[in-house]
Order: structure tokens, then sequence, then C-alpha cells
């Protein structure tokens, strides 16, 4: 347990270090200004239905289809990836610690950071609505649904990041060409979107506000066990995969 601290200690520092956190945190609060801005500005957004339709357009789509997945990406792709480039995993594998140890405190390093984020972008978005109107009930379900997009985005980078060098760019073209293109265009395949599960638990707590939300969900179903169940299902994979890897590859 003590090795799992400090690895999950050292991972979190290693990622929150630089301009890198200021930048993504700076993204995690796009959503929230824009939805300020239309609020503010827009006359459709003056009643507590219009601004509830004015928060399912660009804000929301804002943050699932841009903010999170960028995050989960630099943070995912960097817990084990920048280890490896830099030469410091090694250094860690020669401790006698078990990989399922690193693995699992590599992974809940990542999601916590990106969760830093995009969960504090998803609460500033919920307090604009609610103190505009006191709408509060977008507040549990939209941080619940940023948390297990959240980790299943950062499941999958985790891996890929300890693969390749080019994971970033990987990601990239997974998430804005596959996510917000081809899962869109073609609603089949939104049941394979990381993206979507969140999205579908968010969509499962309010069903009685859920204003475009059925377009950018697919043939995805709304529900929050379902989702939770996909994350956590992603998460024990990812681990158990990036574990299989650190056992019987070279990490010199």
């Amino acid at each position: 347990m003590r090795a799992f601290a400090a690895l999950l200690a050292n991972t979190l520092r290693q990622l929150a270090g630089g301009w890198r956190i200021i930048l993504l945190a700076l993204m995690g609060l796009l959503p929230a200004a824009v939805l300020a801005v239309v609020l503010a500005d827009d006359r459709t957004a003056n009643t507590a239905n219009g601004a509830w339709e004015a928060f399912h357009q660009a804000p929301l789509t804002i943050m699932f289809f841009i903010v999170l997945p960028v995050v989960s990406l630099v943070f995912g792709t960097a817990a084990l990836g920048d280890e490896r480039r830099d030469g410091t995993l090694s250094f860690i594998l020669l401790r006698p610690l078990p990989r399922l140890v690193l693995a699992g405190a590599k992974l809940l390093g990542a999601w916590l950071a990106t969760l830093a984020v995009v969960g504090v972008g998803a609460i500033c978005m919920s307090v604009v609505l609610g103190l505009r109107f006191s709408e509060w009930g977008s507040l549990g379900p939209l941080f619940l649904g940023v948390a297990l997009s959240s980790l299943s985005y950062v499941s999958v980078f985790l891996v890929l990041g300890y693969l390749t060098q080019r994971a970033v760019l990987i990601g990239l073209v997974y998430a804005f060409i596959w996510e917000s293109g081809m899962t869109t265009a073609i609603t089949s395949l939104a049941t394979v979107s990381l993206m979507r599960v969140g999205l579908s638990a968010y969509a499962g707590l309010v069903p009685t506000r859920r204003v475009y939300l059925d377009e950018l969900l697919g043939s995805v179903q709304p529900g929050a066990g379902g989702a939770v169940a996909k994350a956590v299902v992603i998460a024990l994979l990812a681990v158990a995969g990036a574990t299989a890897l650190l056992r019987r590859r070279d990490v010199t």
C-alpha cells in the first residue's frame, strides 16, 4: 500500500508539472465561459428551459468532444509513456514491486489529474447554470459523466502511451476523426465511443432536461448503471494489459 501511494504521488507530481497543467486547466474552463456568454447574450436562454437547451448545445459539446479527449490524451499517454521515454521506468522496475501495482497507480494518477481539470470544468458549468436560474440538477450527473468518460479515455491512452511514441498523434486522430466524425455520422458506431460512456450516464440522470442529447448519443441508450459498468471494465482491461506489457516487454 505504501508503494502504491508513493507511485501515485509521484505520478501526480509528474503530470502536474510545468505549463501543461495551466494550459489544460484553462481549456477545462472553456465550456463554462462559453455558457456564461451564451446565457448573457442569447435571448432564447432567458428561461430555465432555454438555459438547459443552451447548456446542452455548445458548452456540453465542447466539454465532451474537445476538452475531455484532449486532457485525457495528454495525461493518459504521459503517465507511463514519459517514464519509458525518459528512461526512468527501468529504475522503477528494478524494485521488488508488483507490475499490477505500478499499472494501477499510473492509471489512477492519470485519471485523478484528468478529473482535476475536467471535473472542475464540469462543476463550473453547473455553477454558471445554477447561479443564473437556480437550476442545480446538472451538477452531480455531469461530474459523474466526465469522470466515467475520462476514466475510459485514460485507460486506453495509458496503454497506447506505453506502446508508441506517436501516441498523442494517434489519440488525436482517434478523438477527432473517429469519435467526433465517424461515430457521429454513423449512429450504429456510437456504441463503441468512449466519450458516450459518460454522456449516456449524464443523460440517464437528467431525463426531463435531455434537450439535444439524443442526437449526441446516437444509438447509445441513456443509463448510469451501464455506463459505470463499461468504464470499470475498460479500466480493468487497461490495467491488465499494462501489467502484461510491463512483465513481458523490454523496458530499457
